[in-house]
């Protein structure tokens, strides 16, 4: 079983998603973020890996790996909103940090579930090779 190009694609998330600290952001908070979000990816891989068959039934393994990974992605759901929120003061600050929480999460959770999606159709097509 080849994991290569999907870590590969999962890592980038990663980097991308988590590697920088915003202004607000706490380093502390951020680096449990990133974390969580590393566990979940590979939660996510290892569940799909178990189903890559069928590039027909791509999203369907892609919604169940993230299904039987519900736990690692409540971990990074609320390490997400943790790190958004730090020093929040007022009211208008949390919902504006919860806000940025939310619109990060789903394209995170966008953007990992394409890298599935993706995966399962090149490896059901015997391309092997991560798309461009």
């Amino acid at each position: 079983m080849r994991t290569g190009p999907i870590l590969k694609i999962l890592c980038v998330l990663a980097a991308a998603g988590c590697a920088q600290t915003q202004p607000g952001e706490s380093p502390e908070y951020a680096g449990r973020m990133k974390e969580s979000g590393e566990q979940y990816l590979a939660c996510i891989t290892r569940e799909a890996e178990k189903d890559m068959k069928n590039p027909t039934g791509a999203e369907d393994i892609a919604t169940a790996a993230h299904g039987r990974c519900w736990s690692a992605w409540q971990a990074y759901r609320e390490a997400t909103n943790a790190n958004f929120v730090h020093g929040a003061r007022t009211r208008d600050e949390m919902q504006f940090g919860r806000d940025k929480a939310e619109a990060h999460l789903r394209q995170f959770e966008r953007e990992a579930r394409r890298a599935i999606v993706d995966t399962v159709v090149q490896r059901s097509l015997g391309s092997g090779k991560p798309a461009p």
